[in-house]
Order: C-alpha cells, then sequence, then structure tokens
C-alpha cells in the first residue's frame, strides 16, 4: 500500500515592509515596468488564402495597463502609486510607461484596431486626456489695453 502525505508548497511572496505594510521596492522594477510598456501596437501575419494569394493580418497588441503589471508583481495598483510617489526614478519610469501606453493607443486607433469610442474613452480615462471644448471649461476674457500718452 502506497502512503500519500500532504506537503505545503509554499509560493514565492514579494517582501512586506513591516512599516507600511506594503511590499517593498525594488530597483529593478523601474526596467520590469518599462519592458511591459515597451511592446509593439501591433503584429502583422501573412496568410495564405484558398486562391493562393496572400492576406496580411493586423491584430492589436494587448493595451498594457497598470492594473496588469501590478498583477504581474503580484501587488496592487496602490501599491504603485505608493512607489510612485516615494521614488522619484520609479515615478519617472511612469510617465514614460504612460507615454507608451498612449502610443500604443493612437498607432491602433489610428489603423482601425480599436473602435473609437474605445479609444476615446480609454483615452480620457487612462490617459486624462479631454476633448477641448469640455462643459464648464471657461473661456478667456478679452483683454482691452489703453494707451496714454
Amino acid at each position: 500500500m502506497t502512503s500519500l502525505t500532504k506537503q505545503t508548497v509554499s509560493s514565492p511572496r514579494k517582501k512586506r515592509n513591516s512599516k507600511n505594510n506594503s511590499f517593498s521596492y525594488q530597483s529593478r522594477y523601474v526596467q520590469e515596468l518599462l519592458a511591459f510598456f515597451d511592446i509593439s501596437a501591433f503584429t502583422v501575419t501573412e496568410v495564405m488564402k484558398k486562391d493562393g494569394s496572400v492576406a496580411l493580418i493586423e491584430t492589436a497588441a494587448e493595451l498594457p495597463t497598470f492594473a496588469a503589471f501590478a498583477r504581474k508583481l503580484g501587488v496592487t495598483q496602490e501599491v504603485l502609486t505608493d512607489w510612485e510617489r516615494q521614488y522619484p526614478e520609479f515615478a519617472q519610469a511612469v510617465q514614460k510607461a504612460r507615454d507608451l501606453q498612449g502610443n500604443i493607443l493612437i498607432q491602433n486607433s489610428l489603423r482601425g484596431n480599436y473602435s473609437s469610442s474605445f479609444a476615446v474613452f480609454t483615452a480620457k480615462n487612462l490617459l486624462g486626456w479631454h476633448d477641448g471644448k469640455e462643459e464648464g471649461k471657461k473661456q478667456p476674457s478679452t483683454l482691452v489695453v489703453h494707451w496714454e500718452e
């Protein structure tokens, strides 16, 4: 008869900082963040059609998000925001990542890989973009200058 023993397998965990109960920041996260966001906006695949001709199929890349990066590290977006406030090099990497994210969004939107409503919604909510004619926006007042001699 074979005996089975129950083993507990522990998964590798990130180091926690007991001071504020957040995950410990590591400088390597800067490069990991940039690598995560620095991807091609789309791929082009050649497909042979039944008639022997070749068709090019363009597929949009999955838009990288900070939520997905946080999940990859095993942390939350709140932790990333804390690191952004505390570590200038991480804050700079976050800004570069937003720029890369914006470029992917623009490229795929211009090529028709994303619906226009998705692109507008995403640009406003993820990238902080806004319409030039936002409701409630103040119009500049007229400046009148009087010269006296």
